[in-house]
């Protein structure tokens, strides 16, 4: 999500003559929190300038015709719009004006925080009003409108005989777009959100329908499997419209364990040894005690809790359950009554994900399953020390990492929020394996082979982005 911008305008930034003598850490850190003591004013209105017109989608004949207009293909009255409408979005736009206009499309839900550099001259498309899904009459598939909440995927596709498998390992109410411009982390112990999508439904930066990847089945293996490279940047190459998804056939018999740890070396042992697990795990969802008083406020806590979603068959069930429990020996507590954050009523879960929110998120870190109470160990204490109380959501994957994500108890300004990164990412430089792929951590990465292949996509995007349309890249 504006990963690219961000990245090629603090690129650019790094050449202006009056910033030379910043190193390139203290002029990110003046970029994200606005420090007008430090930075050009120039550079201050680019950063407190936001996109002037927002559009609401219905129909992706609107996009098509609104992208056509932006690129100079069409003139703003096959818009047509009322007389009110239609000074107002020349006016606000400068149509006339020897400029380009960009479009961006906004998130239903953000984890952590907005990018840098907004949308400067352009139109905001508002995906909230696009959100229908159609499910396969064939097989466990589903189109999905980047509109759709995945809640609202996640119950309708039970309640016709399949299983979403993937599942927001932080409970806020996303829809399936913010996964795809946005920072919504889908996961399961398989695989993360990539791993399900077929193909997206696109309009290019031509307003032309562009389809990527096959939508009946997946495209790995292929030699031109754009599709994955461009998914985590989906929304900088062009404008996704609909995600053909993947889904599975609903166990005969699904059951969810809970387990309690509190002793960190047990947690990571256990971890450990479920990422050999053989099949029947959909998800396994870990929770501390600040973050489990969070989702289940009734329910007393204990230092770290294990959530398993088992899948199999009515006879096979209680087979996996005992190598379950084998695989996490060393646990304090078992139960099978404990509700698990996802198969709650859609009020419910939109109630709990508005509690989850007031918290502070500062992105993702992978950590190695063997390491992980370790590390929520020192994430605590990093909490303490800047009097902002710590916790954690993350869920396990079977390659034996954990996506981990650190939240606080602290004001959402964004000095707290660059601060409160900058101490996690020593946190993980101090964790053998582990890894810190927030913005704000992409930003601060000078590894020479991550600069080649932040270049490589740059000249991708200029390449299949010609008309600088799709969330064009600014220079100060």
């Amino acid at each position: 999500m504006g990963l690219l911008r961000d990245w090629h305008y603090v690129e650019k930034a790094v050449q202006i003559p009056a910033l030379a003598e910043l190193i390139r850490e203290a002029l990110i850190h003046a970029l994200f929190v606005r420090d007008d003591r430090v930075l050009p004013r120039d550079l201050i209105a680019d950063l407190n300038r936001v996109p002037p017109v927002t559009v609401k989608v219905k129909e992706d004949a609107e996009v098509r015709k609104l992208v056509r207009v932006l690129n100079g293909q069409e003139s703003t009255v096959s818009l047509g719009l009322s007389a009110e409408d239609y000074h107002y979005f020349r006016t606000q736009l400068g149509v006339g004006r020897t400029r380009e206009f960009g479009v961006t499309m906004r998130p239903r839900t953000l984890l952590t925080y907005d990018w840098i550099v907004p949308e400067q001259r352009g139109v905001q498309l508002d995906f909230t009003g696009y959100a229908g899904i159609e499910f396969a009459v064939d097989g466990h598939r589903a189109i999905a409108q980047v509109g759709a909440l995945w809640k609202r995927l996640y119950d309708e596709a039970s309640e016709r005989g399949h299983l979403v498998p993937f599942v927001p390992t932080v409970p806020l109410d996303f829809a399936v777009g913010d996964a795809l411009y946005g920072d919504a982390p889908f996961a399961s112990f398989r695989g993360g959100f990539a791993s399900y999508v077929n193909a997206l439904r696109t309009i290019s930066a031509y307003g032309q329908r562009a389809r990527i990847g096959f939508e009946e089945v997946a495209n790995y293996g292929t030699a031109y499997d754009l599709l994955h490279a461009a998914i985590p940047l989906a929304g900088e190459f062009f404008i996704p419209l609909s995600a053909a998804l993947r889904l599975e056939a609903k166990p005969a018999a699904r059951k969810t364990l809970t387990y309690g740890f509190d002793d960190p070396a047990k947690l990571s042992a256990g971890l450990d040894r479920l990422c050999r697990f053989g099949p029947g795990v959909n998800w396994v969802h870990i929770t501390d005690a600040v973050a489990a008083k969070i989702l289940r406020p009734a329910t007393p806590p204990e230092a770290s809790t294990v959530q398993v979603s088992l899948g199999a068959t009515t006879t096979g069930i209680a087979a996996k359950e005992k190598a379950l429990d084998v695989a996490m020996v060393g646990f304090k507590a078992k139960s099978s009554e404990t509700p698990n954050p996802y198969d709650v009523s859609a009020d419910a879960y939109r109630k709990t994900a508005d509690t989850v929110a007031r918290s502070l998120f500062v992105g993702e870190v992978h950590v190695p399953a063997k390491s992980f109470g370790e590390f929520l160990g020192k994430v605590r204490a990093f909490g303490d020390q800047s009097a902002a109380k710590a916790g954690a959501y993350a869920n396990l994957h079977e390659t034996g990492s954990v996506s981990t994500y650190p939240f606080f108890s602290a004001p959402k300004d964004r000095t707290k929020v660059y601060d409160l990164s900058k101490g996690v990412r020593a946190i993980v430089t101090r964790t053998p394996g582990a890894a810190f792929t927030s913005r704000l951590a992409h930003l601060w990465d000078e590894e020479p082979n991550f600069l080649r292949r932040m270049s490589l996509v740059r000249s991708l995007k200029l390449e299949i982005d010609e008309a600088h349309v799709v969330q064009p890249l600014i220079s100060p």
